[in-house]
Formats: structure tokens, sequence, C-alpha cells
């Protein structure tokens, strides 16, 4: 297949028809509507109000999304799936507009007491907001401060409005792009490079909507990103130099600086990490040469062939971690961050880690790392310069194996991926998370 017949097959296989979409619409207008009843606005936001939504993985045409009213998950919403346990659910933001951050306790309540489409949930956060599951649909009732000007937003789901409106303007210039948007949020999720969230470091769905707007679509998205790393569509500033003073130091460690169209001051891409950019470069260039389908098809990890490659004289490691903090962002970033501790303390003890990877569904307690690692059995840690004469006798006498070598004492120590890790569970508590060796090759 060319280039045209793969991305318009894509298309094809990742859009809701008009129907579903009106239907969607139809549960989140009318949860508005109950919301209204009780004195509270809201509007529906997110990729449904943009027209961005894409269809994630199960709800193909076999498990196409049925809205019927005649389902039991909930009183007034159906629906329905050839193969529910294979099919992904659906995020429909219903964002839920206060004056002021005192009112925001009022949503629970509100919540409880009226009929829902589906079981209400309370989730954890920067702020916390409420999930409405009706089963291959959840609504996401987020609540937001109103603010005139974006500045004065307390926390970045405030200024989601004018994200929407952006995008919604953008499209209505130009009406193909909400597809090419579709495609990159596709390609990104397949291949593991989307998501804000802390475990995965990659591009958020309103950066990648700024992105394919930026450039014109998916193509040129993938073709042109990595030519620039400071990219300003509104040109707020005179250059990139100007772009890395103004905006705050701690938001620019990212691969990309890229200037919200809503608010000058804010890198979109503050969360995306190196890592994560890097492979999306590698897999986006990868697909220009040979476009396939398969690159829009997210794959199972496969453990055995990450083991097989390891090779001769390389260890395959696999952790089972875990948490108790709250499933999803949370879980996830609190593992992650552990397994990266773990990593950083093998490197630092001389040991070479060649492969990683770290897998987490987005909910639950527990994710799955793998490493292959290049042991060294014994390393070499400097002392003190063998001028200091009463430092080099209180190390002579502290340590066994001391060598001189050039102009510094140094002394040997055994090390191994268990001692390394056992070592690591020590304060894994403390970091939210903690884990268990389960295989050593």
């Amino acid at each position: 297949m060319g280039m045209k017949d793969v991305l318009d097959e894509e298309i094809k296989r990742i859009s809701f028809s008009s129907q579903e979409i009106s239907k969607m619409r139809k549960v989140a207008d009318e949860f508005v509507n109950s919301l209204k009843k009780k004195g509270i606005r809201a509007v529906v936001g997110g990729s449904l109000a943009k027209g961005t939504m894409v269809r994630k993985a199960g709800l193909s045409e076999v498990g196409s999304l049925v809205l019927d009213g005649h389902d039991p998950v909930g009183p007034d919403l159906g629906v329905r799936s050839a193969n529910r346990a294979e099919t992904e659910r659906q995020d429909v933001d219903v964002f839920v507009v206060f004056d002021s951050d005192k009112d925001i306790v009022k949503l629970g309540k509100v919540l409880k007491g009226i009929k829902l489409p589906g079981v209400l949930k309370e989730v954890h956060g920067s702020r916390d907001y409420f999930q409405v599951d009706c089963g291959l649909i959840v609504l996401e009732a987020i609540p937001v401060l109103k603010n005139t000007f974006p500045e004065d937003a307390i926390n970045v789901t405030d200024v989601s409005l004018s994200h929407v409106k952006y995008v919604v303007d953008e499209i209505k210039k130009n009406p193909k792009i909400a597809d090419e948007i579709k495609l990159a949020k596709a390609f990104c999720r397949a291949q593991g490079c989307y998501g804000a969230e802390g475990y995965v470091h990659g591009f958020s769905g309103y950066s990648l909507e700024i992105l394919v707007i930026y450039f014109g679509g998916f193509i040129n998205f993938l073709k042109r990103v990595g030519r620039v790393s400071v990219i300003d569509p509104k040109k707020y500033f005179r250059n990139s130099n100007e772009v890395m003073r103004e905006i705050n130091s701690s938001k620019l460690n990212s691969p990309i600086v890229l200037v919200d169209p809503t608010y000058k001051y804010r890198n979109v891409c503050a969360g995306l990490g190196l890592e994560t950019y890097e492979r999306f470069l590698v897999v986006g260039s990868n697909f220009l040469k040979k476009p396939s389908l398969d690159f829009f098809e997210r794959k199972d990890f496969d453990v055995e062939s990450f083991r097989l490659n390891a090779g001769k004289g390389r260890r395959f490691v696999e952790v089972d971690l875990e948490t108790d903090r709250q499933e999803g962002d949370i879980a996830g970033t609190k593992m992650k961050k552990f397994f990266d501790f773990f990593i950083r303390e093998l490197e630092r003890k001389g040991q070479v880690v060649v492969n990683r990877e770290f897998i987490y569904s987005g909910s639950g307690q527990k994710a799955k790392g793998y490493l292959i690692v290049i042991e060294k059995g014994e390393i070499e840690i400097r002392g003190p310069s063998i001028g200091l004469e009463g430092a080099c006798k209180a190390f002579r006498k502290a340590n066994k194996d001391v060598v001189k070598k050039g102009k510094y004492l140094f002394r040997k120590e055994k090390v191994s991926v268990e001692g390394v890790f056992e070592k690591c569970l020590e304060v894994g508590s403390e970091m939210g998370g903690w884990g268990k060796l389960v295989s050593l090759q």
C-alpha cells in the first residue's frame, strides 16, 4: 500500500460515524443539562468537542460503540461490544465551571444527588475530578475555575476551554486538519508516545493538535518536527532566544518547547521526555520510508524476544513493580520512579543497562519492568588523593583490597544486580513504589 492508501484506510478505522458521535454527544449533553438544573454550568470539551476523537483499540468495525439505552450498564445508557474485554473505553470530557475554589466542593455532592448514566468514581489529582463509568464510554467531570485571562488560571485545567476554542477555530479554517490530527493521535498511541502522564512522558492530545495544525498535516509533522526545538505558532516572541528567556526555566527541560497559542508563557510540551521523543522520531522516520498500517497498531510487549535479544554475557532482569497509590497516573508514575531509580543505581555501580522496558496498563497498582544488563561483578571506587596522608590511612583502614592508581587510592567492591536491587528496596517505600525480582538469567 502507498502512503495515501495507508492513511485513508487508517482514517476509516479510527473515525466514529456521525451517528455514533451524535449519540455520545447526546449522553454528554444530557449530563450537562442535569448539572444545569442544579445551577451548575458545564461544557462538553476534549476531543469530542473539537472533532478529533479517535476510536481506540477494540472499538473497531466488529466491536463498534452502540448507544441505544437498553444495556444494563447504566439506567439511561447502553453500550455493547462484540468483545468488551478487549475494548478500551472512550473518555468524554465535561468541564464544570465554577467561580471560585470554594465552590468546587459542591460538585461531588451534586453528582451524588442526581440521576447518572453510570457509576460514579472520584479521582484524585492536582485537582480532584469525577468519572461516570458508562461502560464503553466514561464521562469525566472536570472542575475548572472561570477566568478571563489565562495568566489568572490556578490550575492548567482552567485554560482547557481556551484550548477547545483554539482547536475548533483552526479546524473551521481547515476542516481536513481534523483527520490529520486523528492520524497523529492514533500513531503516537500505537507507538507508546501518547499521554503526558508521568510514567509515559509523551505528547498530550493538545500538543499533537497544535503541532499538526502548525505543520499543516500529519506527514509534514513527522517530516519536520525533528528539525526544530522551539515552536511559537502565534509568534508571540521575536525569536527562540526570547522564548527561552521568558518562559519559566523549570518548564524548558523538554526536547521541544511549544508555546501555547492561548497563553504565551506556557510550554505545552513540558511533560515530553527525551527518551519518548527519540523513540517517536525513529518510528516516524521508519513509517515515512515504508508506510504500513502496522505502525498504527499497538502491539503487546514480547518478553521472550526481549530476553532472547539479550545475547551472551548479558543478564535478563524481570521485575514485578507495585505501589499502594491511586491507580492511573499516580500509581504509574510512582512505579516508574522506583524502576528508574533502580536503573540509576545499577549504572552508578558500574553496571551497563543495555535495554529497558516499563509496562503499565494505566489501571491497577502493579506494573512490570524489564532490563538487559551487562553485569560487572567487581568495580573500583576512587578514594582520596595519595597526597592526603591522613585520609589515605583512614581509607586503607576502612576498606580491604585497596590499590594505588596514579594519584589516587581505589577500593574494590563486589557488585550484583540482586545486591543493588536489595539496596533500592530499602528506600522504595519512601518513593511510593517497590518491587520484586522475579527472573534473573
